[in-house]
């Protein structure tokens, strides 16, 4: 077990009154979201740089294999588990899916034609949209390789 359950300093008799608790329920749920927000916005922030790093890599032809790079993220979240008393396994479950995500999201920067240098097609739907940088890219269909920036 990683967190420890001590007994708090507050009567845990059950004595507290139902609108009492729904307060604290509320007040707790309210500080929840709050991290949540920060959360998902860190989220966005890093996989905003991810963006950048795959199109600093397509603009200067840098390898999107980068050999070690997944296991210097792992190790990295491994230790600041360990050193808050945390789960290690649910951080490296956590860094799977943004390391996941990543690769995806490299994959579509790197293999990407942007619109000028893409063939046209008459008017019909190329898969294009428009990317980070307000320039629009078009995507191929090559498999996610399994690499973090």
């Amino acid at each position: 077990m990683y967190f420890s359950v001590e007994q708090r300093n507050g009567d845990d008799s059950g004595e507290h009154s139902d609108a009492s608790a729904q307060h604290a329920l509320e007040s707790l749920r309210a500080e929840l979201d709050a991290v949540d927000a920060t959360l998902l916005e860190a989220v966005r922030q890093r996989l905003e740089v991810c963006l950048r790093i795959g199109e600093l890599k397509r603009r200067e032809h840098i390898a999107m294999m980068q050999p070690g790079r997944i296991h210097i993220v792992h190790e990295r979240a491994r230790q600041y588990a360990d050193s808050h008393s945390l789960s290690p396994e649910f951080f490296d479950s956590l860094y799977d899916l943004l390391i996941a995500e990543t690769c995806r999201l490299e994959d579509l920067v790197i293999n990407a034609e942007t619109v000028d240098e893409a063939p046209r097609h008459n008017g019909n739907h190329n898969g294009s949209h428009s990317h980070a940088g307000n320039h629009q890219v078009r995507h191929s269909s090559v498999p996610s390789a399994n690499v973090e920036s």
